[in-house]
């Protein structure tokens, strides 16, 4: 299980950031902080192997490397807590990175094979499915209700609803939001 501390000014977003990683399989956000001291007296006491840092975190303190500071595209990193800001596990991500992505650096600076094994076979059950599930999967993964599907491909409602019934037995999960991740995680390791 890899551990994280979600470190954002944001109440909103942190609460947002540690519901969609709370879903992820073999990942565990453990606590929140909301400005630099307050991170380091969390990573301290709680342990975390990640953090999630927001770059324009109040009072970082040399938390980020000085040549990343100035990056103005950069919004996010994600790495280990005992060395932030260093190691090649550590990402460095903006807004408009995706949330597979983000996914991904957290279980890349997490570091534990057994966890990427689970998701990487989570990912091999994203091939059983048919390609109209494929491509209904990748229309919800894009944020688009039932509806909106059911008119984008021509097909009734309740067949879209029958669909991501069958998505979501196939893949072993309870909601299309899951499948919707697990979709964007397949699409980051090429799955598609």
């Amino acid at each position: 299980m890899v551990t994280v501390l979600l470190a954002h000014e944001s109440r909103l977003l942190r609460q947002a950031l540690g519901k969609i990683l709370s879903i992820q399989d073999g990942i565990s956000v453990i606590g929140h902080a909301e400005t630099g001291p307050d991170t380091v007296k969390k990573i301290e006491e709680l342990k975390p192997d990640v953090l999630v840092l927001n770059t324009s975190l109040p009072e970082l303190n040399g938390m980020l490397p000085k040549d990343r500071k100035q990056d103005k595209n950069l919004s996010m990193v994600v790495t280990r807590a005992d060395e932030p800001g260093q190691g090649a596990e550590t990402s460095y991500l903006s807004y408009d990175d995706s949330l597979g992505k983000l996914v991904g650096a957290v279980i890349n600076a997490g570091g534990e094979s057994r966890l990427v094994e689970h998701i990487h076979s989570k990912v091999e059950a994203l091939k059983s499915l048919t390609g109209r599930e494929n491509q209904i999967l990748k229309l919800v993964a894009d944020g688009l209700s039932n509806r909106q599907i059911s008119f984008d491909m021509n097909i009734t409602e309740r067949t879209v609803k029958y669909h991501i019934s069958n998505i979501l037995r196939k893949l072993d999960l309870f909601s299309r939001t899951e499948a919707a991740i697990l979709f964007l995680k397949g699409d980051l390791q090429g799955a598609h």
